[in-house]
């Protein structure tokens, strides 16, 4: 008979595609037809991996901004679950290029280089997103977050234990599921991802 191992599920969604409309920015873009029909999807394929989970749910939480919240009000529908907690902390954060280390991870076309302020504000960001949900748990437990690329990626470099400056080597789909778990003793895996299994080939879209 196996031990359970106490661990904490972080499972990580990508918003589904969106409308770039003018310059109405990130508070103002929502998702297209195509982004509404991928968050259906990821709803009906989140109801099927919360079914099999165990330990406390934490709860579907979300970036306050309209692709990423559009998206998780869709899912929530497909999941029967009423409550959606918006926290701020969770919008999109700024691409780290930094120009000392082009040799190490190249310049992702069409960026500019990140000052060192702008980078110090992205690592806050993301250290208050783990703080609060990398914590050691002390019981099995899960949570969904509906958030964006850059931040998503973020996180898996840290987990993996990559400078940040790697972010641009991992692409990040449309509705594409991430998962890392947090186990005691400060001790983190990437379990999946960007798995967009649950989407057909014409749905799947990236950028």
């Amino acid at each position: 008979m196996s031990l359970e191992v106490v661990h904490s599920r972080v499972i990580l969604v990508r918003h589904g595609h969106y409308e770039r409309i003018g310059d109405e920015g990130d508070t103002v873009w929502g998702l297209t037809p195509l982004g509404r029909r991928q968050a259906v999807r990821t709803g009906r394929r989140l109801a099927q991996i919360l079914d099999a989970a165990q330990g406390r749910f934490e709860g579907l939480f979300s970036s306050p901004w309209p692709r990423a919240l559009q998206t998780a009000e869709i899912a929530a529908h497909e999941l029967h679950i009423d409550r959606i907690k918006v926290k701020p902390y969770l919008h999109e954060v700024l691409p780290i290029v930094d120009a000392n280390r082009i040799a190490e991870f190249g310049v992702h076309p069409g960026l500019p280089f990140t000052s060192p302020e702008d980078r110090a504000m992205t690592v806050k960001q993301v250290e208050k997103v783990r703080d609060r949900f990398f914590r050691t748990p002390k019981q099995t437990n899960f949570a969904v977050i509906f958030t964006h690329g850059n931040l998503i990626r973020y996180l898996v470099a840290h987990t993996l234990r990559l400078p940040y400056e790697a972010w641009s080597r991992f692409d990040c789909s449309h509705c594409g599921i991430t998962e890392l778990r947090i186990y005691q003793e400060d001790f983190e895996a990437l379990i999946n991802y960007n798995d967009t299994g649950h989407l057909p080939p014409s749905l799947i879209t990236t950028a």
